[in-house]
């Protein structure tokens, strides 16, 4: 396996060192309205989304290049594409900030990236520091290539170097506005000695960005450019540097409604105060985050991905969804992982999510942008992110808070949003007494099975199952009108929905995946394609559908069938045949996706199952299989500080194993909840904290740091001869840690028995 960097825990950072990885490696920089994904070169796409719609601000490209003035060498200090032999070439990617590190000819380069707490702004940073022989005469400039033209006609726009501004505008002026959000500039707290604002005048007629034809002359253009199709941002700045001495320039480039705005945010941000202020903030963030668990086991790198890189996944996903657009049921999930991290926050993004229920009780598929497919399982997530919220924060408030509905002009309570999510479920059954399939579940690309709103998903049955179970823990713990007849019938309800499925869904000693709109079993032996799919049997593991040994013989199932070197695949065996009574997942080639690909959220549902069912050598041997270090899996590309949607399945045409679509999957936050909650098994309760652990019989213990309601836990299990739990010293009864006063730390040590399941 090929080296790409290492972690360094005590900055929070991770170094690649391998500047050339098998595919590019992904960091994320975000605020709540604005968000760039970058590689490690520092390329790729910015966006704003604002009032729903994505405003994307520069497409791809941040590029400095080094002039020396006396030879007219020049090169580029972060994507090197002439090939230099660079002293060394690295990526710092860090807790919101991002760090292109080079050196070449004596020059030490650096090229960091930033979005602050508030606003649609990058911020730059560029150090150049003289660690050869002599002065040196350079010229540092800097390129981006910002999304102009954002109407039908390039007629609209003007472009030039503004004085009063400190650097580059862009004026875009359409005679109908689609968007008010129409300028941007592009400024430095150094002032430019030439600029050019086309593509076309720094690159030449034919010319790119690898070897621009206005790096041949002494100065850039100074153009004034109208009519062009694609405009860029390009400033020279010439420096003199003597032997050790060292020059930092700040930029920033944002996009604003107009030129008073674009004034007032470039001098906000592009000096070093606001820069250093900005990196000090996200890394204070970053400690907040990781300081509400801290977790000592006896491998390192679930250390690190449990205690600082997950975290940071789960925050990108519980405010911006999968980055391509904000999932109902996304959200909910990482909300779910990231509620200890932030409450307050959390609390926020359960409202604004909530907004996107239909009255009917299910939701919109995405928001930020709409996706409005007919999904039926969107309800089936409210229950368990509520849950998770009460039972970490103890903040009851939140189910009298008013929140309207997407389709309806009706303001109600959260907790009648949960009661109409719930009611949806139950009220939406076909004739087996199963939930109907609709336009889809989790597995999106089932979309066609029932769309006739006659076949039956047998998934989103148990999932509805689980829902309800949530929902009874959160009605005892309440007082409401008509509480005992409410909590009476769900419980009718949910016993009917689990005999049916028993009756109607479990079949050659598994459940099967539904039933379509034309009477045919889905992930059944008998079917030619998609025998048996893995989260039928996960969930129903999770559940309380069967008693224990059945569900282990679900499980069991899922390491007879499913399990592959590096995971376990999502069903078996792949779709060849385009099927239109399943939808899209019968399209895609096999290994790809929900066809046969190890989808790890999917495998992350198992570990969890795994631990539920009290096998934890199986939760932690999958965990194991699916990380990046996997030497059966050691080409897959996917960055070693996160998580990927999946790893191309055993039966790909190419590419076995690899690795796409990194940090957008709700993987991270069920790794995490799967590590803390069900591996270690520190679970929160409405009044306490319960020690369940399932750790693998391999360890000798484990620790973990846990801050929860205010107090600070120091929590050691041991493996001994029988179960116990000691706070401060003293036994206590059963392992519920009760509540302290907060402010208040407590040392708690858990005895243990190997492989034995603590109910």
């Amino acid at each position: 396996m090929s080296k790409v960097g290492r972690f360094i825990n005590e900055e929070r950072e991770y170094l690649i060192e391998n500047i050339y990885p098998k595919r590019p490696l992904k960091n994320y920089l975000f605020n709540e309205g604005f968000i760039m994904d970058v590689d490690q070169f520092g390329f790729g796409l910015s966006k704003a989304c604002i009032n729903k719609v994505f405003r994307p601000l520069i497409y791809d490209h941040r590029i400095a290049y080094v002039k020396d003035n006396d030879s007219g060498e020049y090169y580029d200090i972060n994507r090197n594409f002439s090939k230099k032999p660079f002293a060394y070439h690295r990526t710092r990617v860090g807790m919101g900030y991002h760090v292109v590190e080079s050196e070449y000819n004596g020059i030490q380069a650096s090229f960091a990236l930033l979005i602050p707490k508030e606003g649609f702004v990058e911020m730059h940073q560029i150090k150049l520091k003289n660690v050869g022989k002599g002065k040196r005469s350079l010229s540092l400039v800097t390129y981006i290539n910002p999304n102009v033209n954002i109407s039908e006609h390039q007629a609209y726009t003007k472009a030039r170097y503004d004085e009063n501004l400190g650097g580059l505008y862009f004026a875009h002026r359409p005679h109908k506005r689609t968007h008010e959000y129409v300028d941007i500039f592009y400024t430095a707290d150094e002032k430019a000695v030439a600029w050019a604002l086309s593509r076309e005048a720094f690159c030449g007629t034919y010319g790119s960005v690898n070897d621009p034809e206005a790096l041949k002359q002494r100065y850039l253009p100074c153009d004034k450019p109208i009519f062009e199709p694609y405009y860029a941002g390009v400033m020279q700045f010439d420096i003199e540097l003597n032997e050790g001495e060292e020059k930092v320039i700040h930029f920033a480039v944002g996009v604003e409604r107009n030129y008073e705005e674009c004034v007032n945010l470039a001098k906000k941000y592009s000096n070093s105060e606001s820069f250093e202020s900005e990196i000090a903030w996200q890394k204070q963030l970053a400690e907040g985050h990781i300081s509400t668990a801290v977790i000592d086991t006896e491998d390192e790198y679930l250390n690190t991905m449990a205690n600082i890189w997950l975290k940071r996944q789960m925050s990108l996903g519980k405010t911006w969804g999968r980055v391509y657009g904000k999932g109902f049921r996304d959200v909910l999930q990482d909300i779910t992982g990231f509620v200890s991290l932030d409450k307050p926050l959390a609390r926020e993004r359960l409202l604004y999510t909530l907004k996107h229920q239909f009255i009917n009780g299910n939701a919109i598929r995405m928001f930020d942008p709409i996706l409005d497919h007919p999904y039926q399982d969107m309800g089936s997530w409210i229950a368990s992110t509520i849950l998770a919220y009460l039972k970490e924060s103890g903040d009851f408030s939140v189910l009298d808070e008013p929140v309207g509905y997407y389709d309806d002009s009706a303001i109600e309570p959260v907790f009648m949003h949960l009661k109409r999510s719930i009611d949806f479920l139950f009220d939406n059954q076909g004739a087996h007494g199963l939930s109907l399939w609709g336009g889809g579940d989790w597995n999106d690309s089932i979309d066609s099975a029932g769309l006739q709103m006659i076949g039956e998903s047998v998934w989103l049955s148990i999932a509805t199952v689980n829902a309800s179970r949530d929902y009874l823990e959160i009605l005892e713990q309440i007082e409401v009108e008509n509480k005992e007849q409410i909590i009476a019938d769900v419980i009718q309800k949910r016993e009917l929905l689990k005999q049916n499925l028993i009756k109607h869904g479990l079949k050659d000693g598994r459940f099967i995946y539904g039933i379509n709109d034309w009477g045919e079993y889905v992930g059944a032996e008998e079917c030619k394609e998609g025998k048996v799919f893995l989260n039928p049997q996960t969930w129903a593991a999770m559940s309380d559908i069967l008693p224990l040994e059945e569900r282990r013989k679900l499980m069991d199932v899922v390491e007879e069938r499913l399990k592959c070197p590096y995971g376990y695949t999502l069903q078996d065996t792949p779709f060849v045949t385009p099927n239109d009574h399943l939808g899209r997942l019968t399209y895609f080639e096999k290994g790809v996706y929900e066809n046969g690909s190890v989808y790890n959220h999917g495998v992350m549902f198992k570990v969890v199952a795994d631990c539920v069912v009290g096998r934890g050598d199986n939760a932690w041997n999958t965990l194991k299989m699916n990380r990046y270090d996997n030497p059966l899996n050691a080409d897959s590309g996917v960055e070693p500080y996160a998580v990927s949607n999946m790893y191309f399945g055993p039966c790909a045409e190419s590419k076995v194993g690899y690795a796409p679509l990194s940090w957008i999957t709700g993987s991270a936050g069920w790794m995490y909840r799967a590590i803390i909650e069900f591996l270690l098994g520190v679970k929160p309760e409405f009044y306490g904290l319960r020690l369940q652990p399932c750790l693998p019989t391999s360890w000798n213990g484990a620790k973990i740091k846990r801050n929860f309601r205010g107090v600070k836990y120091d929590i050691e299990f041991i493996p001994g001869n029988e179960f116990g739990v000691f706070v401060d010293g003293n036994k206590i009864e059963g392992n519920v840690i009760p509540l302290f006063e907060e402010g208040s730390r407590h040392t708690v040590i858990c005895n243990y028995v190997k492989g034995e399941m603590v109910l």
